[in-house]
């Protein structure tokens, strides 16, 4: 049996040599090893690439969060770390000069949105735009969701019905309400 595969293993690397005279088809298929090999290494090198994108905006994220805490600590006055306080109160600075500018766009533009000093986040505390449905700090809701109203069908078929439907657009029964 062993004599018969190395024959047919003989054969066919004589049927190769034979056809591939001058070495292209062997080189070919290397050259095509080569590029997928490298191809394969560019895939693993871009998901990794991703995946430390996607961390870092994970890490910018928190940060953001933290920043956010920390601000709602120092305005509810129980920040104790001096250098954080430091910290807080120049960014308060920043607030103060923000305020005045947008004063300042108010007098050129006033159909600008403003803030108002006694609107804060219910989440983080933060003060918010006038007009604002979500916090720009900590991304909570600061409206009420509408309720949609309801849905109504049709008891004979299953069908959608409008609130002043008479009678049922799918199968023509008359609409009954309760």
């Amino acid at each position: 049996m062993s004599e018969l595969f190395d024959k047919l293993v003989e054969s066919a690397g004589q049927v190769i040599s034979g056809v591939d005279k001058g070495g292209q088809i062997q080189s070919a298929v290397g050259g095509l090893r080569q590029r997928m090999v490298e191809a394969e290494r560019k895939r693993k090198v871009n998901l990794v690439e991703q995946q430390m994108r996607d961390l870092q905006a994970q890490e910018a994220q928190t940060i953001n969060a933290l920043s956010a805490q920390v601000l709602a600590l120092h305005e509810a006055g129980t920040l104790t770390q001096p250098e954080l306080v430091s910290l807080c109160r120049g960014v308060d600075d920043i607030r103060v000069q923000i305020r005045e500018k947008r004063a300042e766009l108010e007098q050129m533009e006033p159909s600008r949105p403003q803030v108002v000093p006694e609107s804060k986040c219910p989440h983080c505390g933060v003060s918010i735009l006038s007009d604002a449905a979500f916090c720009q700090t900590c991304g909570g809701r600061l409206t009420e969701e509408s309720v949609p109203p309801p849905v109504l069908f049709c008891t004979h078929c299953g069908g959608e019905l409008r609130e002043t439907s008479q009678f049922c657009p799918t199968c023509g029964q008359g609409v009954t309400r309760n």
